[in-house]
């Protein structure tokens, strides 16, 4: 039975995979088997199904990124399966998609921003956070720029400029590039623990 879900769910995988501008609206009544009439009477036009989308995506992002993180009583581990969870989400997506996104539909984009920049950003804060407070964090770190430097690393999946000569770098390149970061901003105390399960780390699911 068709309903706004069902159109919205396919609309975002269609988007996800070829970018805003290579999906019309015909193409996604196909897809779902309806006409483009029978669409129009769940969804008012491309804007608003875009609008929809965007929120549907980044909710759906944030369930995937978080998933078992806040079950973990280990840190390290919860930080890094946010850090990978994010990357195969982000990894997921067309280029295509955000550039659309950010050319046509700038309101939807800065939704994209704000999700990056407060909601996953004050996730990452609370878990470093907590890190500080049983020592295996310094506690002389400048939160904002830890999060750029490491969300600049999962950003080449979507803006790989200066990888225009090489193959683009899987998850795992980017989930180690990360992995060495969280190192670096390690106590002696969290140097220690982080290297004795480093192996762990790596390997994580």
């Amino acid at each position: 039975m068709m309903n706004e879900n069902k159109i919205v769910e396919k609309s975002s995988a269609l988007y996800a995979k070829y970018g805003i501008k290579g999906v019309s609206v015909d193409d996604v009544a196909f897809v779902l088997g309806i006409s483009k009439k029978t669409l129009y009477e769940y969804i008012e036009n491309k804007n608003v199904l875009i609008q929809k989308v965007v929120d549907n995506n980044l909710a759906t992002f944030f369930d995937k990124v978080t998933e078992k993180a806040e079950e973990e009583s280990d840190i390290f581990k919860s930080l890094c399966l946010i850090y990978l969870n994010t990357i195969r989400e982000v990894k997921k997506i067309n280029p295509s998609y955000i550039h659309d996104l950010k050319k046509y539909h700038h309101k939807q984009y800065r939704k994209i921003l704000e999700f990056r920049d407060h909601k996953l950003y004050k996730t990452i804060e609370n878990f470093i956070n907590q890190g500080i407070k049983t020592g295996i964090f310094r506690n002389d770190l400048d939160m904002q720029y830890v999060y750029v430097n490491q969300m600049s690393k999962v950003s080449i999946l979507l803006f790989d400029s200066f990888f225009e000569c090489k193959e683009q770098p899987s998850v795992q390149d980017i989930y180690k590039m990360i992995l060495n970061d969280i190192r670096g901003i390690t106590t002696l105390k969290g140097h220690e623990i982080f290297d004795r399960n480093y192996d762990d780390l790596l390997q994580l699911k």
